[in-house]
């Protein structure tokens, strides 16, 4: 029973957000990550704690999944909560395996795509050490495995070369969050191509700080709209100071446009989906 059970079972890195009422009849919202899914249930990774039995409703960022879900356990995991959810008979019905998005492992190890080998082998060491399910205190199976796949690719010379061709042809393709109604109709299709240009920025300075920039054709490519509707938006936000223009013509984040993404990314969820594509 246990093997079917794990066979079931499967990872999953995507985000979702919860809502449900606290002990005061008071209305909580969290975004969360999902740490693996089966067709009766998911683990997840909260902020907060979560009570045994409580209803929850709960919405996949980029996937289809919607629905409702019941609090069965909840263990405190370092400064986390690992939280068991099952979900209703509705929901059990919607569920399409596997729910899982695309991984960066550079993105993983939380190392640049420049990083030198022994960069990779530091840093892993450390993370391993602080996943590793022996660790009472910060231990997590499903990260821990993620870990070794990422290291196991990117400390191969060879593999790693195979993988950054293939994530510069991913690279290269529009992303498909941009073909939503919400980035082209008027006014609100206006404010969502800048935030869409914020945090394309924004991953860009944290994956690599010594090419922190993008092009306008860069942008062009990323967004798949024409140069007038992005040249609009970057003449916006230059003036509002939350990017600046560097030597090489490449849109750059400013400091003000990080603290702009990181304080309204937690209740917008344009920022959610936009910081995850």
């Amino acid at each position: 029973m246990s093997e079917k059970r794990k066979e079931q079972r499967r990872f999953t890195n995507a985000m979702f957000a919860v809502a449900w009422e606290d002990a005061r009849g008071q209305s909580r919202s969290l975004r969360v990550r999902g740490l693996n899914v089966s067709k009766s249930g998911m683990r997840i990774e909260s902020s907060e704690e979560m009570h045994t039995g409580v209803p929850v409703s709960l919405q996949a960022e980029r996937h289809e999944l919607s629905g409702k879900a019941t609090v069965r356990n909840c263990t405190r995991r370092g400064s986390a909560y690992l939280v068991g959810l099952e979900f209703s008979e509705e929901t059990k019905r919607t569920v399409h395996l596997p729910l899982v998005d695309s991984v960066d492992y550079y993105e993983v190890l939380q190392v640049s795509p420049n990083a030198e080998p022994e960069t990779i082998r530091r840093v892993y060491r450390i993370m391993a050490a602080r996943f590793h399910p022996d660790n009472p205190q910060t231990g997590d199976s499903e990260r821990f495995l993620l870990l070794n796949d990422a290291y196991e690719i990117l400390s191969d010379p060879e593999r790693r070369a195979v993988y950054d061709a293939a994530r510069r042809v991913g690279e290269c393709q529009p992303l498909p969050t941009f073909e939503l109604k919400e980035f082209v109709d008027g006014i609100e299709g206006e404010q969502n191509r800048r935030l869409g240009i914020l945090c394309l920025l924004y991953n860009r300075r944290r994956a690599d700080m010594e090419h922190p920039g993008l092009s306008l054709l860069d942008l062009e490519r990323l967004m798949s709209f024409p140069r007038e509707y992005i040249a609009f938006a970057v003449w916006y936000l230059r003036d509002r100071g939350f990017l600046q223009i560097g030597d090489n013509s490449d849109c750059v984040l400013t400091a003000a446009g990080a603290d702009h993404v990181e304080t309204n990314s937690p209740r917008n969820a344009v920022f959610h989906r936009l910081l995850r594509a």
